[in-house]
């Protein structure tokens, strides 16, 4: 009885700590941590064009030097929210992260009623992969792990139409990380599955229903971009990282039926790595996004007539979640790159020419080049920016204390 009450206490304070975070979120109108701000962008750009058009866009012309699309992923939230957005603002993409995470804990909740015993629930919900794509704000992630987990609890039932569809819904809306998994956790599933075959069908018909969402992923110019080997290595890390949240449910359920005893030591190794691994996986700024406002130093420039609507800019920032792209791009600006790192170009250039390359290739007028950045990434972008300025195909149009800014059309 009193490991049942101190069982059941742990659960409240961990159920607590998960209110108290949420809570905070929501307080957020744009919640500016490592992944979030790409949401409000596409949500954003849906939602306009819907209400001017009313259809849903293919492309998303404003970014990735015109070639991007308006779903490299992620079709049903960015749908849905934007569908209220003009109700709501951009909070309601943060509402729709905070609704993509209580998603994937109901789901473990009705996927896997083996997990339901406070200590059980406990080790699920400690789990610091979960905290850390909440915190990273993936909402695709969340949202396609929900209805991942809503596949099995329909499987698990005997609801093998609703399955389907929730799993092509899962692996469609988020192909480049969910459907591996899911192939993974169906491969582990058949060990224990009474009917392999059935089960073999329905997964090949749910990967049939993902195809539109996987053919998109590689017409996404980001592959391009990014180029095979980065793509490759970017995609294979962040399975590994999203792993855990699939599969934990899936672990702490055998060890509730076969090694009840290990569930305390479960319990605590979670809620350690979760401190542990700010560090190792250099989270910090994630979890200041709790306290964080969006940076709005770039406004004074995007409101001064130095500013050109309509223009492509390539906006060099660091730490600030991206929050400047998305300023740029909701007062008319255009984009040359996406919202995914692998399609920044953040590297250094051999030579004044190759940056041209750059230029010209992704037609950029403008370069926002920060101070922050330098420091950080040590790349020669702002020095070959000098460069062309001294020989003449540039020019500096404003420099603060935070970045320069140079019209670069002529070198193109």
């Amino acid at each position: 009885m009193v490991r049942l009450r101190s069982a059941r206490l742990l659960l409240l304070i961990i159920l607590a700590a998960w209110a108290a975070g949420i809570l905070t979120i929501l307080t957020h109108t744009v919640f500016v941590s490592n992944d979030s701000v790409s949401n409000y962008a596409h949500v954003w750009f849906i939602s306009e064009t819907l209400s001017t058009t009313h259809w849903l866009p293919y492309h998303f012309p404003e970014i990735g030097h015109g070639e991007a699309l308006a779903y490299p992923y992620a079709f049903v939230p960015w749908t849905t929210a934007a569908l209220l957005h003009p109700l709501l603002g951009d909070w309601v993409t943060t509402l729709w992260l905070v609704l993509g995470a209580a998603g994937v804990i109901a789901g473990a909740w009705w996927a896997f009623p083996e997990v339901r015993s406070p200590l059980a629930f406990s080790a699920v919900l400690a789990n610091p992969m979960l905290v850390e794509s909440l915190i990273l704000a993936q909402l695709p992630f969340l949202w396609a792990t929900a209805m991942l987990f809503g596949a099995v609890a329909c499987w698990r039932r005997g609801r093998t139409a609703w399955a389907v569809i929730l799993m092509g819904l899962a692996q469609g809306s988020h192909p480049a990380v969910v459907l591996p998994l899911a192939g993974l956790l169906v491969l582990v599933w058949l060990r224990f599955e009474p009917r392999p075959r059935r089960l073999v069908a329905s997964y090949a018909c749910s990967v049939t229903l993902s195809l539109p969402g996987v053919a998109l992923v590689f017409l996404s110019p980001v592959v391009s971009d990014s180029g095979l080997g980065s793509a490759l290595a970017v995609f294979i890390g962040t399975v590994a990282a999203r792993l855990p949240v699939v599969f934990g449910p899936v672990l702490v359920a055998w060890l509730a039926l076969h090694r009840r005893r290990w569930l305390p030591a479960t319990v605590a190794a979670a809620l350690a790595l979760n401190l542990i691994l700010i560090p190792v996986r250099d989270t910090t700024y994630a979890w200041g996004a709790l306290v964080r406002d969006p940076d709005e130093s770039l406004l004074p420039f995007i409101e001064s007539p130095k500013f050109e609507r309509g223009a492509v800019y390539r906006i060099m920032r660091s730490r600030d979640g991206k929050v400047g792209m998305y300023q740029l791009l909701t007062h008319g600006a255009r984009l040359d790159s996406e919202f995914f790192p692998e399609s920044f170009a953040r590297h250094s250039f051999a030579s004044p020419d190759a940056y041209r390359v750059l230029l010209r290739e992704r037609g950029i007028d403008y370069v926002l080049i920060y101070r922050l950045f330098d420091e950080r990434e040590r790349t020669n972008e702002h020095a070959l920016l000098d460069t062309l300025v001294t020989s003449g195909c540039a020019s500096r149009i404003e420099s603060t204390d935070d970045f320069d800014a140079y019209a670069v059309t002529t070198c193109r």
